[in-house]
């Protein structure tokens, strides 16, 4: 049984998207092609759609996503819409940390520069904050220089707030 792809061409009520999670975590093939159908460049309703389903997928059982961090980060690559992003990076999150680690420069990289990058909301430097924590790497000066400046640099008090807090954290010697 293969996804049914034209039901994410429609509206998708949240309920909805939560029961073809389920349905996902059911019928594990189905990860395979709510990734094809999230990498699409072109974007679109069916990618973010995809995406949605995935993440709460992985939020109902994360072993739904064992094996896939690899097919996800290139999805993140291929795809050219932010709130795909978002959503695949958010179910990317909650694979397993030790498959995570074997990812770590990849997640590393990747999350210092969703945080140094100026033109992000705070909810995407949060999303980028958690890459680092999950590449298992060490926060050191880089990170540290990234959040001073981004925070020093925020035009919203959240994001202000927030990453004072993490460079608070990073400089009493925890991770952020």
């Amino acid at each position: 049984m293969t996804f049914p792809e034209d039901r994410l061409r429609t509206g998708l009520p949240a309920t909805e998207a939560k029961a073809f999670a389920k349905d996902t975590v059911r019928n594990p093939a189905w990860v395979d092609e709510l990734i094809r159908m999230a990498a699409d460049p072109q974007g679109g309703t069916v990618p973010r759609k995809a995406s949605w389903v995935l993440r709460h997928a992985a939020l109902e059982d994360p072993a739904t996503l064992r094996g896939r961090a690899v097919d996800i980060l290139d999805a993140v690559d291929e795809s050219q819409d932010p709130s795909v992003h978002r959503e695949l990076l958010k179910a990317l999150l909650e694979i397993d940390s030790s498959e995570l680690a074997k990812l770590g420069e990849d997640l590393y990289d990747l999350g210092l520069g969703l945080c140094a990058d100026e033109g992000l909301p705070v909810a995407m430097v949060h999303v980028g904050v958690l890459l680092l924590h999950a590449s298992q790497r060490p926060l050191g000066q880089e990170v540290a220089e990234v959040w001073a400046t981004r925070g020093a640099q925020a035009q919203t008090a959240p994001m202000a707030r927030f990453l004072s807090k993490q460079l608070a954290a990073l400089n009493q010697g925890g991770q952020g």
